[in-house]
């Protein structure tokens, strides 16, 4: 009985040693993106982080990387793929080049509303496409977050499609982004975020697209006359995490990690809604004329992208989403 008694001791304080090893471990994340520090995103992220840091007693700690300082959107997602980065917030055209189907996210017009992206990217088809990404790359998404509404800028009012022919747009180097930007008329020039503004200013390119909040925070409105609302991109922006490092946190901390992404998903939106409202006016404080296009005709323009890109996306996807109540 003492010799059981002995042994029953020995492996209780085994067991302790090892759930104080667990314990005192610290993880160190790096989070990297290509918005800049005031941006929605940016802030949101290190919010997290904070929630993170308090909800584990410090052991989970991340680093949040903005304004592209660990590359570009392609250069991050490349070292998330490699395990030489940990997470990143990147755009579904980016996402798209690891697994294809995904690049149906950027598709011109696809989502009638935030409402109807959120029903897409947080049930099942949303975690279909989730599914087939990591298993194909090992990138895990966590949550998706809206990085807004996209609409162009230009230094002429823009109506229809026929008013962007011989315009050269700034599109991300993604091909859905090339693809949209030609089958509304423009010639496609794909280049940084960072780069945009010098371009612009420059004259190296004539307009650009992205939602309100990213032409505030790179400061757009200083070279360009007119928002052209064509609102042709509800984007949804994922939130991804290396599976193996990943898995290297203990489950507590797994747990923590997508609940505080997950419940500032509603804050990102929250932002984003009180931004475009705020920005609005300031542009046109600032100068910038707000041009009400023909949406009907730019949806009609833009439906060749289905036709042309449905087989890569998968048989049926696009309608599936569309038809996504």
């Amino acid at each position: 009985m003492k010799r059981q008694s002995f042994w029953m001791l020995l492996g209780l304080v085994a067991a302790l040693l090892v759930g104080q090893t667990v314990a005192a471990q610290e993880y160190t994340l790096r989070w990297a993106h290509v918005y800049q520090p005031e941006h929605p995103f940016h802030v949101a992220a290190e919010m997290v982080a904070q929630d993170v840091a308090e909800k584990t007693d410090g052991k989970v700690k991340i680093n949040v990387y903005p304004a592209g300082q660990l590359g570009s959107e392609k250069d991050i997602v490349e070292g998330l793929a490699m395990g030489t980065l940990d997470m990143v917030i990147a755009g579904p055209g980016e996402l798209g080049k690891w697994h294809k189907p995904i690049l149906v996210m950027e598709a011109a017009y696809l989502f009638r509303d935030v409402d109807h992206m959120y029903k897409v990217v947080r049930g099942e088809i949303g975690q279909e496409l989730w599914d087939g990404l990591l298993k194909e790359t090992g990138m895990r998404v966590l949550d998706t977050w809206y990085y807004g509404t996209r609409h162009v800028t230009s230094n002429k009012p823009v109506y229809t499609p026929e008013d962007m022919k011989g315009m050269k747009l700034r599109a991300p180097d993604m091909p859905m982004s090339i693809a949209n930007t030609k089958a509304m008329g423009a010639s496609p020039t794909p280049m940084a975020l960072s780069e945009v503004y010098l371009a612009l200013q420059q004259g190296a390119v004539d307009g650009q697209e992205n939602p309100i909040a990213t032409i505030a925070a790179n400061r757009f409105y200083e070279v360009q006359s007119y928002l052209n609302m064509t609102g042709h991109v509800v984007q949804a922006t994922p939130v991804a995490i290396n599976d193996m490092v990943f898995q290297s946190l203990p489950k507590e901390y797994q747990d923590v990690v997508v609940a505080s992404i997950a419940e500032h998903t509603d804050v990102v939106r929250g932002m984003i809604a009180d931004y475009e409202e705020e920005w609005l006016a300031k542009f046109q404080e600032f100068g910038v004329k707000v041009i009400e296009p023909d949406i009907d005709a730019f949806m009609a323009a833009c439906k060749v992208i289905p036709q042309e890109f449905g087989s890569q996306w998968g048989e049926g996807l696009y309608e599936r989403i569309q038809q996504a109540q």
